[in-house]
């Protein structure tokens, strides 16, 4: 089992980028991570853009990685350091609002 928190994220990762389309319970049984942990990281994983849900019935649902996914396991496996700021560092810089000239 995963020790820390990054180490949990990239196992959880890897299960999602491995196949087209995963449930949590895949994620559970795969990585040996308790229920609520992976259940509590797709809520997030889902609001950062990282999955989208393509199936729901009842409390079943089913997700797929987007490329945000694949390209934040990237770095988890190539570097040590935090994921956000080197994800913001290679983004292009977002275009700045233009106000209107008096």
């Amino acid at each position: 089992m995963a020790e820390s928190s990054r180490e949990r994220l990239k196992e959880i990762l890897e299960v999602l980028v491995s196949q087209e389309f995963v449930s949590p319970g895949d994620v559970v049984v795969k990585t040996g991570l308790p229920r609520y942990l992976v259940l509590a990281a797709f809520q997030c994983l889902e609001a950062l853009g990282l999955v989208e849900q393509v199936y729901s019935k009842g409390s079943y649902k089913v997700y797929t990685a987007t490329i945000y996914a694949r390209k934040v396991l990237e770095l988890l496996r190539e570097t040590n350091a935090p994921v956000i700021p080197l994800l913001v560092s290679s983004q292009p810089p977002m275009p700045q609002p233009q106000t209107a000239e008096a």
